[in-house]
């Protein structure tokens, strides 16, 4: 009795200790919650309600993270983020192409801003045609007889490239330029699966289709090889002229080959920031309280600077707006797939949503979908083209502008507009098409489990836990074989090419802008700004106002969203984010659950997706 007495007692305690550590955990989220709304109300009232005027002095080119076509997270919550954890939230941080382009367009006739200092340090990339977009803008800003000073601890290929439109390039002690090259790799699983004992079964279409390569191969095929060798090569070769040319050197002397800048090294005795100054890729060196006084002096003594972030745009009257036609603005922007827009996903259903919605909207005269995808599910990007056929249907035009990738399921929604204009640096192309099926039966025999049953139609008994049947696999060959000679009749009809020829630049081979123009893929090499002129031609309009679509949501399906995205990650979250290999591995987990199409068809460009500066 006494012995279940203290078994009873040691029972209460523990569930005692249990309830009142569950209450301090939900009281605490329950605080954290309250605390991220308040602050995040504050910010929103704060933007919606403060106009501050901007300061004179110094525009201060300080992004932190990356930047991209489409925000998938409200800013202001990056902001409340920031003051809750500090900076160690910088380098996630997604920026706006346009806003800050626009923010560039602005302070080149704005009194007010005397010049633009490139603050480097936190600004961790975006892809080429986007560096490229926002050096047009500091071009012009230099144009209208206004300094650009650039300054970084050191300097990656993406803050270099935008640095190299300044005026002068200051590097600091101990400082290094980092010009290496490109490159891309990939994890490969076919021992892995082989051990686990998975079966994967792949259909697909297209000598070059290496997406599915990781899952059937233990490395990369000499066809996919020679195919992302030759396009990467041109692409470098675009990075380095355009670098060389802004710095008023030769390409092949501004960044020579490996052996060459080897013994360029040695020549300097290995001090990185020496070679940097002696072979002009910076102007001088110097520490950063010596560059602040060198910008009191460039700039007159003016002490007085702002942020990118504090600067306000300043916009037209809101009634005169809402009376211009509109051209209106859709993002594709990542992974294509079923259901909503996510991080790093284009929903097929938020997207057609968002276009369906177009439609109906008798003051919009244009369209432009922006894509910035390496496509995805087969089902998702017919929808979505689909939808863009159904405005075309109704004789308003659509302009497709490719950002840093329009590939294979982005190509397959770029057919149905009436005019494609890529950056010579596009990915595009990648016109295959494949599917794949893993299935687990000799996984689960290997632990004793077996799966047996009975069904009227060898086609009917298909299940992930045992092999498929032959009359499976041949429907899935032929379904895939035609799901490629549909998207080659879109490409064909679309381009006005022949199925021969089309068949020639497909099979899965990915091209750059230039080469896919040269082959009738795309009309016009250019940019965003590009895209607007051509809309406003095809709807024969001067005068109108750019609207950016999104999708309807509850605002308390935005707050949890953002709520979401604004939480600390966990210790172990935050050092697995940190490892190159678990992120690639964690891209590859993130890739496979996207694949969502009910007829597990995919037009998907792996290597399209891997590659950045």
């Amino acid at each position: 009795m006494n012995f279940c007495k203290v078994i009873g007692s040691g029972i209460k305690k523990g569930w005692k200790v249990i309830n009142v550590v569950r209450e301090i955990v939900v009281n605490l989220t329950f605080l954290l919650i309250i605390l991220l709304i308040w602050g995040g109300w504050n910010l929103v009232k704060e933007q919606k309600t403060v106009n501050k005027p901007n300061k004179n002095g110094i525009l201060v080119f300080d992004v932190q993270g990356s930047i991209t076509d489409h925000v998938s997270h409200d800013k202001n919550f990056y902001a409340l983020q920031q003051k809750l954890y500090g900076n160690s939230v910088n380098k996630k941080r997604e920026n706006s192409l346009f806003e800050i382009t626009e923010k560039l367009e602005q302070a080149k006739n704005d009194p007010t801003i005397k010049g633009i200092v490139l603050k480097l340090d936190n600004f961790t990339g975006a892809d080429l045609p986007a560096l490229e977009y926002i050096g047009k803008y500091l071009t012009a800003f230099k144009q209208n007889n206004k300094l650009i000073y650039a300054i970084s601890n050191q300097y990656n290929q993406s803050q270099y490239y935008l640095a190299s439109f300044a005026n002068k390039i200051y590097l600091p002690p101990q400082g290094v330029v980092h010009l290496y090259g490109l490159s891309t790799n990939n994890f490969y699983f076919k021992t892995l699966l082989d051990n686990l004992k998975v079966n994967t079964h792949v259909f697909r279409v297209g000598t070059y289709k290496s997406a599915v390569e990781p899952l059937i191969r233990n490395d990369m095929s000499t066809e996919a090889r020679e195919n992302t060798y030759r396009w990467m090569n041109g692409m470098w070769d675009n990075y380095a002229n355009d670098v060389a040319t802004n710095r008023q050197q030769l390409p092949n002397l501004f960044i020579p080959k490996a052996d060459i800048f080897l013994s360029q090294v040695k020549s300097v005795n290995g001090d990185l920031t020496e070679y940097a100054l002696q072979y002009d890729l910076v102007d001088k060196i110097a520490p950063y309280y010596q560059f602040e006084a060198d910008m009191q002096q460039a700039f007159n003594n003016e002490d007085d600077s702002i942020s990118i972030y504090d600067y306000q745009l300043v916009s037209d009257n809101k009634e005169t707006q809402t009376t211009k036609p509109e051209i209106a603005l859709v993002f594709v922007n990542g992974t294509i797939a079923e259901g909503e827009n996510s991080n790093n996903n284009a929903g097929s259903d938020s997207i057609t949503e968002q276009l369906a919605a177009i439609r109906k909207n008798d003051n919009v005269k244009a369209v432009i979908i922006r894509v910035n995808s390496p496509g995805g599910s087969v089902t998702a990007s017919e929808a979505i083209r689909n939808e863009i056929q159904a405005i075309r249907n109704q004789n308003i035009p659509v302009v497709i502008s490719m950002g840093g990738m329009a590939a294979s399921g982005g190509y397959w929604i770029s057919t149905a507009s009436d005019y494609i204009i890529a950056s010579k640096n596009t990915i595009t192309g990648s016109i295959g098409i494949f599917g794949i099926i893993p299935t687990f039966e000799k996984s689960l025999a290997h632990i004793g489990v077996y799966t047996d049953g009975v069904s009227t139609s060898p086609l009917a008994d298909s299940a992930l836990t045992k092999d498929l049947s032959n009359e499976f696999n041949q429907l899935m060959q032929m379904n895939i074989e035609n799901g490629y000679q549909t998207f080659i009749k879109l490409v064909a009809e679309a381009r006005q090419l022949s199925i021969e020829n089309v068949d020639r630049i497909a099979q899965g081979q990915v091209w750059l802008g230039q080469e896919a123009k040269n082959r009738g893929l795309v009309d016009q090499i250019g940019d965003f700004d590009d895209a607007v002129a051509k809309a406003a031609e095809l709807a024969n309009i001067t005068d109108y106002q750019i609207t950016t679509i999104e999708s309807d949501s509850s605002w308390l399906d935005s707050l949890l969203f953002n709520i979401s995205a604004s939480l600390p990650k966990s210790s172990a979250e935050m050092i697995y984010q940190h490892l190159p290999v678990s992120k690639s591995i964690q891209a590859h987990i993130n890739l496979l659950n996207t694949f969502n199409d009910p007829q597990y068809r995919y037009v998907y460009c792996l290597n399209c997706a891997d590659v950045g500066l």
